[in-house]
């Protein structure tokens, strides 16, 4: 009997509720998770879950036995990382999730980036538009918006989210610029549901604070059908800037009600909460962090060219 091995088999199975799931994660067959779950009850005289044909569920003894265990593999996964000199190479797997949206236009490009620095690294990536369970789905980080709600998961912020109505120039001569948050009601509107699955919109400015409900043209879980949406000048959208900044920065798009700031979202990483997080997860969001930071790159380069903009995006007072 691999202790360790069997350990590290009770807690996938108790973290994602299936023996059939715990296999896939751990790339064995299924046969060999409840052999190891069945060595590790004998070894303990302890029954850790009820299984019947239709549920699987974790018993009083295996609760108690579930917070000892990660806490032994999490110091056993920092004693790696202390015992680790300054000329380290990461190793293994690293398995990341992130949104479409931002994996096109940005993550991509960093996850190349990180596995040229660590070229022993294997990477194991997918995207979503919807809410990802890193623990569920067997991922060490997933990227997401701040949708995301789990006792068992842990968040760390990568960078702010900031938005702006936008048009194409061709729509906004054909239907007027809107003045006010009001005038809303009056345009057609693309609406990401992923994000907001209330149709409402929310604005500030020194004065007042309005919300605005509205019935979309367009109602996605991608803004990519938003800005091909908004670019054939068939709709106004509520857009990140990081999605739109080129646009903007052309003219192809304008932003609208700059003289008011929309409620902001987050782009952060989830991942399972532990006492500790593996190096290679660790050592990924640091990069990302020293990439993104509280003004991240996109903002900077808009409000270059554009410091109009500098009210809708939370910089000026």
């Amino acid at each position: 009997m691999n202790e360790l091995e069997c350990i590290r088999a009770f807690v996938k199975v108790a973290e994602v509720g299936s023996f059939t799931e715990a296999a896939r994660q751990m790339n064995v067959a299924k046969s060999a998770v409840t052999k190891r779950i069945n060595q590790l009850e004998q070894h303990l005289e302890l029954q850790l879950f009820q299984r019947s044909t239709r549920r699987l569920s974790i018993t009083e003894g295996g609760t108690v036995f579930y917070q000892r265990s990660i806490h032994v593999l999490g110091e056993l996964e920092q004693a790696k990382a202390d015992v680790s000199t300054l000329e380290w190479s990461l190793s293994g797997t690293l398995r990341v999730s992130c949104v479409s949206s931002f994996t096109q236009l940005y993550l991509a490009d960093d996850l190349c980036e990180f596995r040229q620095q660590h070229p022993d690294l294997l990477i194991d990536f997918s995207q979503h538009d919807r809410y990802c369970d890193p623990v569920q789905e067997g991922f060490d980080l997933s990227i997401q918006t701040d949708v995301a709600h789990s006792e068992i998961l842990q968040k760390v912020e990568i960078a702010p989210l900031k938005r702006l109505i936008v048009g194409s120039p061709a729509y906004l001569e054909k239907q007027g610029i809107p003045t006010k948050p009001e005038d809303l009601s009056k345009h057609a509107l693309a609406h990401n549901r992923y994000i907001h699955p209330d149709f409402t919109m929310h604005f500030e400015n020194t004065k007042e604070v309005v919300s605005v409900p509205f019935t979309p043209t367009y109602s996605s879980n991608t803004i990519i059908l938003l800005r091909s949406a908004v670019m054939k000048g068939q709709c106004l959208a509520m857009m990140p800037i990081f999605f739109i900044e080129q646009e903007i920065m052309s003219g192809e798009l304008v932003p609208v009600l700059t003289d008011y700031r929309m409620e902001g979202a987050k782009l952060c990483a989830f991942y399972r909460k532990s006492a500790f997080v593996p190096m290679k997860a660790r050592i990924f969001l640091n990069f990302l962090k020293r990439k993104y930071g509280d003004i991240p790159p996109w903002e900077q380069r808009l409000l270059l060219k554009n410091p109009e903009l500098s009210y809708a995006l939370g910089i000026a007072p």
